[in-house]
């Protein structure tokens, strides 16, 4: 008689005998059926602007705006202009700036003191 089958024989049947989860009950787990797995969400970041009007020139047709230092929004970018929660004017950012202060023309509409200025 051979000795290596009758050695790998046990081996071979306590393997078996042990399952992924080592459960004490006796079923092996089930993966439920026809359900997906939910979509991983995508998460980018914020590169809207959002600053305060803090100068009015209305015969030149310009503002200064108080932003973020470090987070000025590119020259010839359109800004929407708020007031109390409506739109009430377009900025176009102008290549002037000073800190977190820069200047925008007026395009459309007009801006006071304490307006919000947003890019959308």
């Amino acid at each position: 008689m051979r000795p290596l089958p009758v050695l790998l024989l046990p081996i071979l049947l306590a393997a078996g005998c042990v399952g992924p989860a080592n459960r004490t009950d006796g079923k092996l787990p089930v993966k439920p059926k026809g359900k997906a797995p939910a979509p991983v969400p995508v998460i980018e970041p914020v590169a809207a602007f959002t600053g305060k009007v803090v100068l009015v020139n209305a015969p030149l047709k310009y503002v200064v705006v108080e932003g973020v230092i470090g987070r000025l929004p590119p020259v010839d970018q359109s800004l929407y202009v708020y007031r109390d929660g409506q739109k009430v004017g377009v900025v176009v950012v102008s290549n002037q700036s000073r800190g977190a202060n820069f200047a925008a023309d007026i395009s459309t509409g007009d801006a006071r003191v304490g307006d919000t200025v947003r890019s959308d």
